[in-house]
């Protein structure tokens, strides 16, 4: 049954200097009657506050059929989009965001065709928009703030299975201008990496594909989950050899695990990391988003492809 998800993270900032992260996320499955039926994710992090909220709606919508556009509503929630222009909408607790965004950048496609690999898994079709800008309003409690910042986006599908794979997800948004995307897909049985490759995207977005071997993203340390006894890496440095490319990635928050949901049984991590390191020498720095799925199901024995689970990314 076919897979598809679009998936936005972000940094914001309010008009105080507060900071804060978000992400956003639509999952669906194509059914036999045209019907998609769709579970959405948000998470919250305010980092001046040190807290970390999750939140999920469930919808039946009709399969999206506008080319290159989407709209989806559940429950006050909100996530549309052309290719260009981007609302998003959504409240978690005391928290309510509106954003209206701008990408700048061109859609870029992994792995050269937008065909990825999931190892046993299968494929899928995928892309991202690497720089969106962002503007709108913080509700906290009965106060609002003003926001802008950076966003991210992925959207993926097709016909593949992700219960046998998990994987290690970061994207980057540097303070160049530049943004690079890692991802690490590994045998969920074996253990062992079954698939990696990185994209690289210039300040004036122009595109560079990088292989498994040129590319790593080793963990620093661990965190165990307070909820359900998961351990996932926690730090990490990042390494593109053709870049010269060196950094390392702090958590902003660790406790930023997605592990409360009635729907996708199999938790993820799911949070926001700081970037500071060297390119050509040169010092950089910047922010980004990191995404661990697979580890939970070790334990179950559960997966994002089993039946009423859904994807992760």
């Amino acid at each position: 049954m076919p897979i598809e998800w679009w998936y936005f993270s972000g940094h914001l900032q309010d008009d105080r200097g507060e900071e804060y992260s978000f992400h956003f996320v639509t999952f669906q499955r194509i059914t036999a009657n045209g019907l998609a039926p769709q579970v959405l994710h948000a998470s919250f992090s305010d980092h001046t506050k040190g807290l970390y909220n999750v939140a999920e709606k469930l919808a039946l919508a009709p399969t999206p059929t506008s080319p290159g556009s989407f709209s989806f509503q559940a429950q006050g929630w909100r996530m549309a989009g052309d290719g260009l222009d981007y609302v998003l909408a959504f409240d978690i607790r005391d928290y309510f965001l509106l954003l209206r965004a701008v990408s700048r950048k061109p859609a870029v496609l992994h792995q050269e065709t937008g065909l990825v690999s999931l190892g046993p898994g299968g494929q899928s079709y995928y892309y991202s928009r690497t720089r969106i800008e962002a503007t709108g309003s913080l509700g906290i409690g009965r106060e609002s703030r003003t926001v802008r910042g950076t966003i991210w986006m992925d959207h993926q599908w097709g016909d593949f299975n992700t219960a046998p794979v998990g994987w290690d997800w970061a994207a980057l948004q540097l303070d160049d201008g530049s943004e690079l995307m890692v991802s690490v897909v590994w045998d969920a049985a074996l253990r062992s990496p079954v698939a990696s490759y990185g994209t690289y995207v210039a300040a004036d977005g122009s595109t560079q594909h990088l292989k498994g071997h040129e590319v790593a993203l080793k963990a620093t340390g661990i965190w165990t989950s307070p909820s359900n006894d998961t351990t996932y890496p926690m730090g990490w440095t990042v390494g593109a050899l053709p870049l010269s490319l060196v950094v390392t990635l702090t958590p902003v928050l660790k406790d930023s695990e997605f592990a409360a949901s009635a729907y996708i049984p199999v938790p993820y991590w799911e949070g926001a990391v700081t970037v500071k390191g060297t390119k050509d020498g040169v010092p950089i720095g910047g922010k980004g988003f990191v995404e661990m799925v697979g580890y939970a199901s070790r334990k179950t024995g559960a997966g994002f492809g089993t039946p009423g689970a859904g994807p992760g990314r």
